[in-house]
């Protein structure tokens, strides 16, 4: 019985080696907040001073304003403002948490935000830092290359806030940020639902794809996740007979986002997140390399995305590039395949994800 988990999971594996990893992705129609990659420029008005001192376990939503101008006018919606996040919630490591937007359902419809109740906003942490403000243009970017790999993952939004103190009724601040697709869009828009079960392993969910996503995850350097403990991983069924999809989020930890906070597990080994390490599931030279070949032909788009995105700074825009092309050369290379995926790869006396 000792390795009875390991022969179903061999027996899996041999049975669905023959699938075609030229899965069509393109699913559904985003919601008009999603639709487009244009900045936005948005106010939020509201007594910053209270909303950002409010990070506590016991958090309230407070009253805001929401401004945008849209086909020449100004649109003015009423929400509720909440701090979130984990890490980035301590004021230790983020002066400006995360936020969630809670908007009213009537309000929105016909605007921007219609089909949107509740959002997360990704801001940028530490005020007048041009760093941390580079931070969150980074992390933006990688929502966007998985979305160049899959449509099965969240959409985003990027933005230029403008966050108004209403009590003194001046700008308090200005930065980049970013709004994330709603997990209730999401499976909206994928024809699904979320599956919120823990302990379920990588190959139990769909398994062409959890193999790209695992790559991906070697792709920007990211060793935050895992799917046995929904660490920085959702799980959404589009169809009750089959495993559902592993849908990944934050990655403000990753190798190419490096935030001068962010450190790799001990038991990982690596001395820093910029060192790459395969967390996927063991798969044979063949099927690994029939995926390279897929993440070659995204290449020219990935790329395109950081020359052609211009609020990436030139200095992390020739840093993600150098870090991109070490992926590249390794997943050309046989010996460093073997090194770096079969001899890493998740197997039968390392299943601990």
């Amino acid at each position: 019985m000792k390795y009875s988990r390991y022969i179903v999971f061999c027996l899996f594996t041999l049975m669905l080696s023959s699938v075609a990893f030229t899965q069509d992705y393109s699913i559904g129609k985003p919601k008009a907040l999603f639709s487009s990659h244009e900045m936005l420029n948005i106010t939020l008005r509201g007594d910053f001073k209270t909303i950002l001192d409010d990070i506590g376990d016991d958090r309230s939503e407070h009253t805001a304003l929401l401004e945008y101008i849209e086909n020449g006018d100004t649109v003015r919606l009423n929400v509720k403002i909440m701090t979130r996040g984990n890490f980035r919630r301590d004021d230790d490591n983020c002066v400006f948490p995360p936020l969630k937007i809670n908007f009213k359902k009537k309000q929105v419809k016909g605007t921007l935000f219609d089909g949107i109740d509740k959002i997360k906003l990704v801001s940028h942490c530490r005020p007048n830092s041009k760093v941390y403000r580079q931070y969150n243009v980074s992390e933006y970017l990688v929502y966007r290359v998985y979305n160049i790999i899959t449509d099965t993952g969240y959409r985003v939004r990027p933005a230029i806030i403008n966050y108004v103190d209403e009590p003194s009724g001046k700008k308090s601040q200005e930065s980049n940020a970013f709004f994330i697709e709603p997990d209730d869009v999401l499976a909206d828009r994928i024809g699904g639902k979320e599956f919120e079960k823990k302990y379920v392993f990588q190959d139990s969910t769909r398994y062409d794809y959890m193999t790209r996503l695992a790559i991906f995850q070697y792709l920007i350097g990211n060793t935050d996740w895992a799917v046995s403990t929904l660490h920085n991983i959702k799980l959404f069924k589009t169809d009750t007979a089959k495993p559902a999809y592993a849908i990944p989020y934050d990655f403000d930890w990753s190798g190419i986002v490096n935030t001068i906070y962010a450190r790799p597990l001990p038991r990982f080994e690596i001395e820093s997140v910029s060192d790459r390490l395969f967390r996927g599931y063991c798969r044979s030279m063949e099927q690994f390399k029939e995926e390279f070949e897929y993440f070659k032909a995204k290449k020219a788009e990935i790329y395109d995305l950081y020359e052609n995105f211009e609020p990436l700074g030139k200095r992390q825009r020739k840093d993600a590039f150098n870090y991109f092309d070490e992926f590249y050369e390794i997943i050309d290379n046989d010996y460093l395949i073997k090194i770096d995926f079969l001899e890493r790869c998740l197997s039968e006396d390392k299943f601990t994800e």
